[in-house]
């Protein structure tokens, strides 16, 4: 067994424990934190240096003194670096996904991620004239104070609506917030300390909690939102409920000196650095001194706090309770048992069977403390000494299940591995369940660690899609070969991966020049509805169309039509529709449909004598008198039945006359009713539109209407009959087989936009920008549009709205694609 103890890092607090874990000696070399702005995410994440352009540096060969962002891995090791164009910063930190947010005085913010581009907007000329000063984030979003005491907040970085929340002229000592997702009313809030007490700043107003011994240098709110503490330039530490009606902690500090930083570890501790020493207030009173030889930084975390300097990297938590069980010393359980019982295994003692005999009922509970002990343990080969104990224990049951055993040694060992220097992502077994293993594959993906990524989905049994694209993705931006050379490089990995999409990875190509590449990616793309969007996008418009039709789906063959008849002089789209039968075939049905008159001048050009017989006889349709009706028909009967290839056509005009009987027999069961000149979907449609569901449904099993078509019919009418209820149970019953176009569509032709933007979510990613447009949805087209970095569709969206904030952000955004003039 290991002669290793984690008691040696343990530090008694009232009645618990708290240990501090050295993580890593840091990595950087020779640098002073001091001339740093320092942003560290949680969850082990990546920490952000900016040279502190507020100080006054010595000259000389210090590292990092321009003025990029330089980031570091929790160990240390540089893995990115962030260039910008010299604005300056007034707040940045890190949000969840690993994304840099980064607030500037002028009040432009960037979210930069580590290895994709990111977005931009603007909190408003209020920002930009008085500039902002200070910021403080959350997840999602964030509060920036103003030179001229304004309060603006953008509740969501990825759909941003700056908002005023109020003003405060006075002087501000510090202040903080309280997040919306811990608040009572589910909105943020501020607290500011001025003069000599806190004013609490909401949506409603501002309330003066009527405090007198500020002015309080740093505030900090508690994960859980219940607590705050309190640090007053005199140097006085307390700890108080949210309300400011009970205090938990008063603690006087030596010297009235201003805290560097101050965190949380857990809801009812506090840490807060100083200069030479941090200090880990408890939630009565009592504190633990850490000296130090600078101050440290510190980032909360869900089960501790992590510290670091220029020198190391320490971890503060508190001492589970199964730990203490196995550990500490002088408690005699019956974990500590089970694992001295090893210990006497090892050294050949006779008093291991006599204990594990003594545990009788106790050992499957043994057994599980030492794994939970061993989940909670940040030394490796302590982790090992536990495991085995367990693993020991559970030989002397007969029935025991474990699979808890081989689970917390699958996330042990991966956790293991992301601490490892080179990867320097520190996260606990906690911090590790605690995000869905997708995020942990994001965060390896960020840093372009694709062979790790692999490795932990094939070691936990998850599809690895994402990071063969992701993969993909960047050899491409990174690559200089010509496109065959890189072709036969990506294919190499991922035609072993079966039903990978190639979508993200032919539209990286295409906007990084290698369009040849584009174009062969997506032969092996699966999915022709993501195909066939960015094919057109391209201006392979002939290679969109043999796909569309390819993939045997009609609405995917009319997108293409539809944007040649859009794109095309009449002359020219004719050729082209011609060329493909069953492209030509759809259009004429679009135009029967439609009763369009282009059809007209396409069969002439096409030569098409038969067809324009035909189109003749669908004219006399709309006559109302059955037997004139009946006798144009037998005409035209007559016309087809000498055409030998016309059989099919014959045999439908009989059809019709059957069709009119019935219709016939239907105005006279519906008084009141037309139907006589409708086709088989109007008449299938107006049953439905009656609420003759029944009839619809036998007329579509004797006319053979198509599902498709059928459904389609369906739609149309409900939207209709404004069943928005029922129509909604039909989209969401199961895929519609005529896709989600159709009921944008037809709510748009309805004049419904807001259930049509509904269905807009829905469609094919190619189609939702100009859907968005159509109905005036100038945000939401936008997003698409950034999305898709459609330079020229951002410009049309530009042109078109009228609201002059989104007109500046889309601005940005193109200055940011390369669109600008």
């Amino acid at each position: 067994m290991t002669t290793l103890t984690p008691t040696a890092e343990w530090h008694e607090l009232q009645d618990v424990y708290y240990r501090k874990h050295r993580l890593y000696q840091m990595q950087w070399a020779d640098l002073n934190l001091r001339n740093f702005r320092v942003a560290a995410s949680s969850f082990g994440g990546p920490i952000a240096l900016l040279r502190d352009d507020r100080q006054l540096l010595e000259a000389g060969p210090s590292p990092l003194l321009d003025s990029a962002i330089h980031v570091f891995s929790a160990s240390g090791l540089l893995i990115g670096k962030i260039e910008y164009d010299g604005l300056h910063i007034a707040a940045f930190s890190w949000n969840s996904r690993e994304e840099l947010v980064c607030v500037h005085e002028d009040g432009s913010v960037r979210v930069f991620g580590l290895s994709a581009p990111g977005s931009a907007f603007s909190l408003g000329n209020e920002a930009k004239e008085a500039g902002v000063v200070d910021c403080r984030f959350w997840d999602q979003g964030f509060v920036a104070r103003t030179a001229d005491g304004k309060l603006i907040y953008v509740n969501d970085i990825y759909e941003p609506k700056p908002k005023m929340l109020g003003k405060h002229t006075g002087e501000v000592s510090s202040w903080t917030i309280i997040p919306p997702h811990l608040s009572l009313s589910h909105h943020v809030e501020i607290l500011l300390s001025s003069g000599k007490t806190i004013l609490q700043i909401d949506a409603v107003g501002t309330q003066d909690q009527l405090l007198d011994s500020g002015p309080f240098s740093s505030i900090s709110v508690s994960p859980n939102g219940r607590l705050v503490v309190l640090c007053s330039e005199s140097g006085r530490v307390q700890v108080v409920s949210t309300d400011f009606q009970k205090s938990f902690s008063d603690m006087e500090h030596g010297a009235a000196e201003r805290p560097a930083d101050i965190a949380w570890c857990g809801s009812d501790a506090v840490v807060i650095s100083y200069e030479s020493e941090a200090v880990l207030l408890g939630p009565f009173g009592d504190s633990l001194v850490f000296p130090t030889d600078e101050p440290m930084c510190l980032v909360q975390e869900l089960d501790g706090v992590r510290m670091f300097n220029s020198e190391a990297h320490e971890f503060l938590f508190k001492v589970s309770d199964e730990s203490k069980a196995v550990f500490q010393i002088g408690l005699q359980t019956p974990a500590s048992m089970l694992y001295d019982s090893l210990e006497n295994i090892k050294a050949h003692s006779s008093q291991a069977g006599s204990t594990i005999r003594d545990l009788g009922d106790d050992l499957p509970y043994a057994i599980d403390t030492c794994i939970a002990a061993a989940s909670c343990e940040p030394i490796v080969e302590i982790q090992q000494a536990l495991l085995r104990t367990a693993s020991f224990g559970k030989a002397f049951l007969d029935v025991y299940n474990g699979d808890k055993l081989v689970d917390i040694c699958k996330h042990l060992r991966i956790v293991n591995c992301l601490a490892q220097y080179e990867n320097g992502i520190p996260v606990s077994t906690m911090q590790f369940l605690s995000q869905p293993f997708e995020d942990w594959v994001a965060r390896l993906l960020n840093r372009n660690q694709h062979q790790l990524a692999i490795l932990m989905c094939r070691y936990m049994e998850e599809p690895a899609d994402q990071v063969y694209i992701h993969w993909a993705c960047a050899k491409i931006r990174a690559s200089t070969i010509d496109d065959d050379a890189l072709y036969k490089i990506i294919m190499s990995k991922l035609q072993s991966v079966p039903g990978i999409s190639y979508v993200d990875i032919a539209e990286v190509a295409n906007t990084t020049g290698y369009q040849k590449l584009a174009i062969r990616l997506l032969k092996h793309e699966p999915r022709a509805g993501n195909q066939v969007p960015l094919l057109i996008s391209m201006g392979q418009e002939s290679t969109a169309m043999d796909e569309a039709i390819r993939s045997g789906d009609a609405d995917l063959v009319y997108f293409v039509i539809f944007h040649l008849f859009k794109a095309m002089e009449l002359v020219d789209f004719f050729k082209v529709i011609s060329r493909s039968r069953v492209a030509g075939q759809l259009f004429e049905k679009y135009c029967i449909d439609q009763k369009s008159p282009v059809l007209r001048d396409y069969y002439y050009q096409e030569d098409a004598r038969r067809k324009s017989a035909q189109l003749i006889l669908i004219d006399n349709l709309d006559k109302h008198d059955v037997g004139e009706l009946v006798a144009n028909l037998k005409v035209a009967l007559d016309i087809l039945q000498k055409d030998k290839t016309s059989a099919r056509q014959t045999k439908a005009m009989d059809a019709h006359i059957k069709l009119l009987k019935v219709q016939y027999q239907l105005e006279q069961e519906m008084q009141g009713e037309k139907f006589v000149g409708l086709t088989v979907n109007e008449t299938v449609a107006k049953c439905m539109a009656r609420g003759n569901y029944t009839r619809a449904n036998k007329l579509k099993g004797d006319f053979k209407v198509p599902e498709r078509r059928f459904y389609w019919i369906k739609v149309h009418a409900l939207v209709q009959r404004r069943d928005w209820a029922e129509l909604a149970r039909l989209a969401n019953a199961r895929k519609p087989p005529i896709g989600y176009r159709a009921f944008v569509d037809e709510c748009i032709g309805a004049l419904q936009y807001q259930e049509a933007a509904r269905y807009i979510a829905k469609c094919d990613q190619g189609e939702r920008a100009e859907l968005f447009l159509r109905i005036g949805y100038y945000h939401e087209a936008a997003q698409v549009a950034v999305a898709g970095k459609d330079v020229g569709l951002l410009r049309r969206i530009q042109a078109q709205t009228q609201d002059a904030a989104l007109q500046h952000d889309i601005g940005v955004q193109i200055e940011q694609l390369g669109g600008g003039i």
